[in-house]
């Protein structure tokens, strides 16, 4: 099998190159899917296209009963510009491939070539999922929604992220809650309007808003156990048009992280119930909006050790990190809500360089030898759970 993957090298680079070349938003992928769904129709494996709009879904099945397995990749891309001193850089002006997401496409299509190829799953399915919209826009929920866990029904389902601070051979693994939660909040600050040179006629939503800004930093330190993960994080303040007019109102824009869900709702509470008051205390109205995004995304502890257990075969115990829980987010959880399951990190830093720039910048660029290595594992990892080793309890 090694030799096979060996074979595809320069197919998987000029694949990823091709897919970094032409990137697209969520829920645009229009190209990358016309290209999934090809090749996989090609391989003869049966196609779902269309699901959340611009995914697709590729069912590998044997024909004998067993467990069925999902393989999920996220396709879109980020509205940033790129560095353009590589030659497989961007062409689609402010869109760029800065998270990884051609590296997983194209990891997930080799693994599925090699597997057509050898036919050496040994009972059960899998499906192959490539997914629309991680990057803000809920895929994984609507892929969820479209029926991508049913018919047939998955028993466990895995994902690949590629990340620079682990370097090429590495992967990490964090059991149990991995990433969290992410909520938005928006405060929408209504005083009373004045001159600058009368602030005593006015009800100054500036003013409020910067004792706001204050007061929400006790959610953590005051409202939370320190024990606990949370985030509580201002990341906009916007108000005013000029020097001399204190404004009517102040807006306020943030994110609540959390690893937990009884936290996570907890500061959600304390957020609306501390903007009451500061608002009451400087006579001024408010409006709180919460949006609910991604839930805490937590690695099923059984799958993890399976991945381990498969990953430290190929790439050497040593290899195989257990990694701390992150305060980032990624719409796999919705997978993991309902199926059992992992978030498996591999590292794409090349192990004779320093570290791969970070992910959503305009300089992120992956060592492509990443590129085989997450094939075998998928391919390992399908082989394994498929032979009845691993079969679901």
């Amino acid at each position: 099998m090694r030799a096979q993957i060996r074979e595809i090298g320069s197919w998987l680079v000029e694949l990823r190159r091709d897919l970094h070349r032409h990137p697209e938003l969520k829920f645009q992928e229009t190209r990358t899917s016309e290209t999934v769904a090809k090749l996989l129709r090609e391989w003869g494996l049966e196609v779902s296209t269309g699901l959340a709009q611009t995914g697709v879904v590729g069912l590998m099945d044997t024909g004998k009963p067993g467990p069925v397995l999902a393989l999920r990749a996220d396709m879109d891309a980020l509205p940033i510009q790129e560095v353009q001193d590589r030659p497989y850089a961007s062409q689609n002006p402010g869109l760029m491939h800065a998270c990884g997401h051609d590296a997983h496409v194209t990891m997930l299509l080799g693994a599925a070539r090699v597997l057509a190829a050898t036919q050496t799953l040994a009972r059960g399915a899998v499906k192959f999922v490539f997914q629309p919209g991680e990057e803000g826009g809920a895929g994984g929920l609507k892929m969820v929604q479209a029926g991508v866990l049913e018919n047939p029904k998955v028993d466990r389902a895995l994902a690949l992220h590629v990340f620079p601070t682990l370097r090429v051979g590495e992967v990490g693994l964090t059991p149990g809650p991995a990433l969290a939660s992410v909520d938005d909040f928006l405060i929408r600050l209504k005083g009373q309007g004045s001159h600058a040179a009368h602030p005593h006629t006015a009800k100054d939503p500036i003013l409020a808003g910067a004792a706001l800004v204050q007061a929400l930093q006790s959610i953590v330190s005051r409202g939370t156990d320190p024990l606990e993960s949370l985030v509580v994080s201002v990341t906009r303040f916007q108000a005013g048009t000029a020097f001399n007019i204190i404004p009517e109102q102040a807006e306020i824009w943030g994110t609540i992280r959390a690893l937990k869900e009884p936290v996570r709702a907890c500061a959600q509470a304390s957020l609306e119930e501390i903007a009451r008051g500061i608002a009451g205390a400087h006579g001024v109205q408010v409006e709180t909006e919460v949006r609910r995004g991604y839930p805490v995304l937590c690695n099923d502890p059984e799958v993890t050790a399976f991945v381990e257990e498969v990953a430290s075969a190929l790439l050497g115990k040593e290899r195989v990190l257990r990694l701390p829980a992150s305060m980032g987010s990624e719409d796999f959880s919705y997978f993991l809500e309902r199926c059992p399951g992992a978030f498996v990190v591999m590292g794409c830093s090349d192990p004779q360089g320093g570290p791969a720039p970070m992910l959503h910048t305009p300089q992120f660029d992956i060592s492509e030898k990443v590129l085989p290595l997450g094939v075998e594992l998928l391919v390992r990892l399908a082989e394994s759970f498929l032979s009845g080793s691993h079969w679901p309890g």
